[in-house]
């Protein structure tokens, strides 16, 4: 089963989370749709004791993914984060809840960090419904909550891969013209220098939360390594 949980615009990491809890696959668009499930486990192993996040059982690895960036080139996201604690997010900018609301959490919390440590984290959107989330909409959209966000787009079938690469569930919509909606994941993954996430933020977590922990995971990361984007 793929990580996840229902429903996702209100759920928040709670010391309720059981040792070896494996989550339910469940996507959801941003006003709800139909549940998609997946057989590939990813394990909770433990709620951390000083984060507001989830302990994976085994850590996920980093995309290596080039997808097209705000300014319609090409874009590496471990070249474009490296040496940077990546906080990945999938979304899409037609979301009406949980998609703006995360970011501006995220925006939020590294308002509420020092220069030096806002410095050293990269946060990425990459969006579930590229027919309409053009390089030029998710500039407009991210810019409306932090400019340094980092916004990727391109082919779906490259981005799928990569959600269910670390255990986002996304759901194809439908149709693609109109007004539809995108079911997705809302889980935030903290990729450090090594390329690695060894916990998971699921919706809800405040901006405050993600400013207490941000530093924590910044002192924990591995060092940065001259080699950026490894496997």
């Amino acid at each position: 089963m793929f990580l996840s949980r229902s429903p996702l615009r209100t759920h928040r990491a709670s010391p309720l989370f059981a040792a070896s809890l494996m989550l339910a696959a469940v996507a959801t668009g941003c006003a709800g749709s139909p549940h998609a499930q997946s057989s590939s486990p990813v394990r909770i192993s433990a709620p951390t004791s000083d984060l507001h996040a989830a302990t994976l059982g085994t850590p996920i690895r980093e995309p290596d993914l080039t997808l097209t960036g705000k300014t319609g080139r090409p874009v590496d996201l471990r070249e474009a984060t490296k040496d940077k604690l990546t906080l990945v997010y999938f979304g899409y900018t037609h979301c009406p809840d949980v998609c703006p609301t995360t970011m501006a959490d995220l925006a939020g919390a590294l308002r509420l960090l020092t220069p030096a440590q806002r410095a050293r984290i990269a946060v990425v959107f990459i969006s579930t419904d590229p027919w309409r989330d053009t390089s030029k909409v998710i500039k407009s959209w991210l810019s409306s909550f932090d400019s340094s966000f980092i916004g990727l787009t391109g082919d779906y079938a490259k981005i799928q891969a990569a959600a269910k690469s670390v255990g986002i569930v996304l759901e194809r919509p439908s149709r693609t013209s109109g007004d539809y909606e995108v079911g997705h994941g809302a889980e935030v993954l903290p990729f450090g220098t090594d390329h690695l996430a060894h916990v998971v933020y699921t919706a809800g977590v405040s901006s405050r939360d993600f400013a207490a922990d941000l530093p924590k995971l910044l002192a924990r990361m591995p060092a940065a390594t001259s080699k950026g984007g490894g496997a």
